[in-house]
Order: C-alpha cells, then structure tokens, then sequence
C-alpha cells in the first residue's frame, strides 16, 4: 500500500499470558526500558502499565482501547528529530527487534510487538490471517498451526492470535436452600465478594497536585485475598445481623475461565496476524497462501481465499476456510479502485477527443501515448529501489493526462499542415522539428517539479512515476506518435 514513513516515535507492546501478576508484566517492562535506554536516537520513553498509551487512529483500529488488564504494558518511545539523525525510524525499529532477541528467551511467555507508525490507512495487522468454520474450538486449535507458519515466513514479527491463555479460575456455588434457612439471598454473597475484593467507591478526593479527581476504593488488602481459601473465611450479614461464614453456604470449585468469542460481519472468526520489518506483505500472503491453501489443521481440512479484488467473505460456515486481510486486503481494494478510476479516466478521454476530432481513429492514436508511459514507470521504480506503491499509481493515473497533451500538440501540428497543402510525411516531419521545444520544456517542468519528491518515503513512489514515465512517454512520443499517424494516413491512402 505504502512504504514505511520516517517518524519520531513508535510503540511497544508487551503481552504476558493471561492471568499473570501485574509484577511480573512490570519486570518485562522495566528489562525493555533498559534497553531502550541504551538504544541510539531514543530521546525518552513512557510506559503505560495494566492500560494502553494514548489511543490514536493506528491504536483505535488495532482495538487498543478495549485492552487492559494485568497482562498487558505498552510503552511510547520518543526519537530523536529525523531531521537531525541519519537512521530512519524504521531502521531503529529493525536494530530493536534484534536487540530484543535476549529478553524473548530471558521472558518466554512475553510477547515484545513493536509498532511503527503507518503512513497510510492504518491495519489491524500488516498480515492478518482470519479463520472461519461451523466449529470454533477447532478454529482456536488451528490458529497456533497458523502462527507457526506465520512465524516461518522472513521477516515476520508480532506474531499473535486472538485465542487467549487458558486462566484458571474459581466459581462460588451458593448452596440455595442453606442460603435460604441463613436468610441470606445470594444476591449479597455476589456484592460482599465484588466489594471485598475489587472493591467499592467511596467517592473523590481532589488533590490540587492532581489534574483529575482520586477515586477512592475500599477493598481487602491484596494479603487478604490472594488465596480461595480466604475467600470462604468471609462472613455475611443476614436480615437480622447474625454473621453467617460464607462457608456453612457456599463451596468453591475450580474452573477454566471462559475465553472471548470474536466474530467479524456475524461470523465467529480466529485472526492471527502479525508484522513485516524487512519485506512487502504481498510475499508473506502469497507464501502462507501458498503454505496453508488446503492443509490439514485441527484434524480439518482449511482452503484459503479472496486474493483476488472482490472482498469475498466466507462462502460456507459448513466449510473451513482462510480468508486474508490486514495491508494485503487493503492494497487490493485500494489498486482495484485506482483501476477502476483509471479506466474511467481513459474513457472520458476518448469521449471527449472523439467529440474534437469527429473520428474515432485518431483519438486511439493520441492515447497510443499512455501505455509508452509504463517503460519508464517500472524500470524507474526498479532503478531508484523503489516499492510500486498507491501513490506511484496515482502518479499513472496523472501521467495519462499530460502525455496525452503532448500528443495533442503534434496531431494538431500536423492535422493543420496537412490543410495548409503539406504531404504526410512533410507535415509529420515539421510537427516533430518544431513541437519538440514546447513538448520538451513541458516535461522538464514536469520533472524538475517532481524532483523534490523523490526522497520521501511516502510520496517517493508519486515522483518516480512522474519523472520516469514523462522522461519515457516524451522521448517515444515524438517518434511512435507521428509514426502511428502517418501508417494510418497511408494505410487509408492504399485502401482508396
């Protein structure tokens, strides 16, 4: 969709399994600080600890404002200027990933995902892998034979799935006919449990060190319940205020907390997704396609899907099936329309040149000048290391316009000579000699306008098509044009 962009600051999130102690996730972060701390370019660094850092559209449609929890750090990482340094943004982040090789075997159970950000529209994952079927708990199976293959793919970090840890976990039974002969309704065992141990608000407290107002939470010191065992040591008050154990009512049994169902346009639905630092998203799709296209998951059997321009959804939740989003879906819908946008483009073109000239031959050779354009676009592209981007199409689309005026300028020439009395070839010969200054001087224009474009990292693609293609389309106009012209005029000749 769109090369990587030169920014001055980037995330980090840390993911440690479910269920894990808010210490533990901390000593994850504060080990990544250090390391921060000694990476070149980095000015300072903000972890945000149980909770996300401020959202922006990049976090918004990661669905970063739904995550918190024990598990979960993020840290804003500030750069210096670009201006001032001579390593890009993403170049810093690629020696991080390195850096963080050490920590991801010291914390194994942590997942370090470094997130750039994007210059475009942004993703959910750069490759995103969504998984659909009639059996969900197969689906969550699968995804970690997917992320294994995610993982295999060069390049690849960030590797996650949307399947949590299983969390151990404790129910409370409330026994209803002892409940009932203690007068004690289980409604009050569920909020003497909620108060003591996430507690109640007592209200506010405003401080004038603080911006916002400090709730006030009242609950059982963390020493107090940390064990299940302390949880039935409680005691609850009945209508006439005797003090029954939550014992003598209630039992507690061990359970698996249930996990999250995720679906996307009413489908249930795994995602596994992850980033790409060192290649382009279209090789990683087409090798885990190419990887996953039929293979046996789960003991199911998963065909892959919609990589071509129709954004396809499942076709049968009888069947199990990949279907691919993320930058991939995105560059296909966004290329489909600039297509689109293309073709309609040539189309009023030709209505509006076969309106001039009231033929419907020498439109065709004026707009036989487009297609010259794509000899200098591509190997331009390849000379200068340039990625075929969204704006290098748009800089296409730009291009059809101005080398049909070029052309526009020598038919005229010689549609004009040739009713002044001049043979073909003569009026074809004098429209080349004397239109070239203008035709020249409008691509330099063209090309030195574009120039200082070259070097962005999002725009670089728009300037490469401009220069390379007019340099291309200007140099085979003023031959291939007048040609076409003057093989069309003998060839009518000869069939008089």
């Amino acid at each position: 969709m769109l090369p990587n962009d030169n920014t001055n600051t980037f995330l980090l999130e840390i993911n440690t399994p479910a269920g894990t102690a808010l210490a533990r996730t901390d000593e994850v972060a504060r080990a990544v600080g250090d390391v921060l701390a000694h990476t070149e370019h980095v000015v300072d660094y903000q972890t945000f600890l149980g909770v996300t850092a401020t959202v922006d559209f990049a976090a918004l449609v990661r669905g970063d404002i739904l995550k918190s929890g024990t598990n979960l750090a993020q840290i804003r990482v500030n750069l210096l200027d670009k201006h001032a340094r001579s390593e890009s943004s993403h170049e810093i982040v690629s020696g991080l990933d390195d850096a963080f090789i050490p920590l991801r075997k010291r914390f194994p159970e942590a997942k370090i995902k470094l997130y750039e950000t994007p210059p475009g529209p942004p993703v959910q994952s750069q490759v995103l892998a969504e998984l659909y079927g009639p059996d969900y708990d197969v689906l969550r199976a699968a995804a970690s034979e997917v992320g294994t293959a995610f993982k295999s793919v060069y390049g690849m970090i960030n590797v996650d799935d949307s399947v949590t840890a299983s969390v151990d976990s404790y129910e409370i039974h409330v026994d209803a006919e002892k409940a009932a002969l203690a007068g004690i309704a289980p409604a009050q065992v569920a909020k003497l449990l909620h108060d003591y141990v996430s507690g109640f608000s007592l209200g506010t407290l405003h401080v004038e060190e603080a911006r916002e107002p400090i709730n006030m939470t009242v609950r059982l010191a963390r020493a107090e319940r940390q064990s299940p065992g302390q949880i039935l040591s409680l005691s609850v008050v009945n209508a006439v205020g005797q003090q029954v154990p939550l014992s003598s009512i209630a039992t507690l049994r061990p359970v698996v907390a249930v996990k999250p169902v995720y679906d996307r346009d009413q489908h249930p639905v795994v995602m596994v997704g992850g980033e790409l630092i060192r290649s382009s998203p279209v090789y990683a799709v087409l090798a885990l396609d190419n990887m996953l296209d039929n293979k046996s998951m789960a003991g199911e059997q998963f065909t892959t899907a919609n990589l071509g321009f129709n954004d396809a959804q499942p076709k049968d939740m009888k069947d199990y099936q990949i279907l691919w989003g993320g930058e991939m879906r995105l560059t296909l819908d966004v290329f489909r329309d600039l297509g689109s946008a293309f073709i309609v483009a040539l189309v009023l073109i030709y209505l509006v040149l076969v309106g001039y000239y009231k033929s419907f031959v020498i439109p065709m050779i004026v707009m036989g000048a487009i297609p010259l354009t794509l000899v200098g676009v591509f190997p331009g592209h390849w000379l200068m290391g340039q990625a075929f981007t969204a704006t290098s199409m748009i800089g296409v689309i730009a291009l059809a316009g101005i080398v049909v005026r070029n052309s526009l300028l020598l038919i005229d020439f010689i549609i004009e000579y040739e009713a002044r009395g001049y043979s073909v070839s003569d009026a074809v010969i004098e429209a080349g000699a004397i239109r070239f200054r203008p035709i020249l001087l409008t691509a330099l224009a063209i090309i030195l306008g574009s120039a200082i474009m070259v070097t962005d990292p999002v725009f670089g693609g728009l300037a490469v098509s401009l220069i390379f293609g007019t340099f291309a389309s200007t140099a085979l106009t003023l031959l291939v044009i007048p040609l076409l012209y003057f093989l069309w005029k003998r060839g009518a000749k000869l069939a008089v």
